[in-house]
């Protein structure tokens, strides 16, 4: 089970996990775009770099992306940082199952970047990462990242992420500019859950009630979800895969539809599935941001910027659920502009 979310990311698919296409970037062939090199990422080369890769072959200044699995979000987050990054000399993709232990911690004892995408690949760094290469995570929630425990001689300038998440602002934005007469807001976590403070802190700034409920495991989701339910206005779902993933998801929408309560979701997946609306950074969004801040990293000082949320994000609407809850909502477009979204 994915930790990270990204199994509910994209359009549709909350099936569970299997063997993804290759993107167009990581098919055989090379990739060309309008204002950057040829890619030397066909998909033999990126096999012989897995099972016969050299750490000395990477060089100082180098960056490497470790994917946590074979995903079409993970393979679009590298597409588009390769973009953003331009220069792609230097740049090696991998994936966190054709790299041991053993090559991690030589990757890590050199002076370049190391960019795990998604949680997997997030932690399997945090256990082999020295105080030489900087570490920048990509799509991992806020609240697992904090709860990774890093090595001591890395200089905390020398690490950042961007989260999956969205900041409680963000959300509670939508959710006012949604449904302007909830006042009481649901939230299921996992007891490993940390960070909801600050969403506790911003729902309390507007005047807001949140109710939130935390499960020891996935299976007392239905129960907690069953006991919330009649005491909130809307439930606003985390990327907290204890609580929701692939295998329960329509579950707990079917759940909250029974009861009337209308769901804000964290991608466009659970907007398809029934979430009345969502607030979502995109694959492609937190890869860009990625490659820009590793574009900044190379032609700067080798330090990293604080971690922190996407800066773009993008919002959906299901009128076919609102209107069954007896929802009018607002024009999409114009909450996109009045919340600086992107189309």
């Amino acid at each position: 089970m994915r930790g990270d979310g990204a199994g509910l990311m994209l359009g549709g698919r909350l099936r569970p996990p299997r063997a993804s296409r290759p993107s167009p970037l990581l098919r055989s062939g090379t990739a060309r775009s309008a204002g950057w090199p040829l890619l030397p990422l066909a998909l033999p080369f990126l096999l012989c770099l897995m099972l016969g890769f050299s750490p000395a072959a990477w060089t100082s200044g180098g960056i490497v992306l470790l994917l946590s699995e074979r995903a079409a979000a993970y393979e679009e987050v590298a597409e588009a940082f390769a973009a953003r990054l331009g220069d792609t000399r230097g740049l090696r993709i991998l994936y966190a199952d054709g790299v041991d232990g053993r090559e991690l911690s030589a990757l890590a004892r050199e002076p370049g970047l190391l960019v795990p995408v998604g949680l997997r690949a997030t932690r399997m760094v945090a256990e082999h990462v020295g105080r030489q290469a900087a570490v920048l995570a990509l799509m991992v929630p806020r609240s697992a990242y904090e709860a990774i425990v890093w090595p001591a001689a890395l200089s905390r300038r020398r690490l950042s992420a961007v989260f999956i998440d969205q900041p409680p602002g963000r959300s509670l934005d939508l959710i006012e500019r949604v449904l302007p007469r909830a006042r009481s807001i649901g939230v299921i976590h996992s007891e490993s859950a940390a960070g909801l403070s600050s969403l506790q802190q911003e729902a309390a700034r507007r005047r807001l009630h949140l109710r939130s409920a935390s499960i020891a495991h996935t299976g007392e989701v239905g129960a907690t979800l069953r006991q919330l339910l009649p005491e909130i206005d809307v439930l606003l779902l985390l990327p907290d895969a204890q609580v929701v993933h692939a295998n329960n998801v329509q579950h707990v929408l079917l759940t909250t539809y029974r009861y009337r309560v209308p769901v804000i979701g964290f991608s466009q997946g659970l907007v398809k599935a029934g979430a009345i609306a969502a607030i979502y950074s995109t694959p492609a969004q937190i890869g860009a941001q990625g490659g820009e801040i590793a574009r900044q990293w190379r032609a700067g000082d080798g330090e990293l910027p604080a971690p922190g949320h996407c800066e773009s994000y993008s919002i959906g609407f299901n009128h076919h659920v609102a209107r069954s809850l007896g929802i009018v909502l607002p024009d999409e477009a114009r909450v996109r502009q009045l919340m600086g979204a992107e189309p």
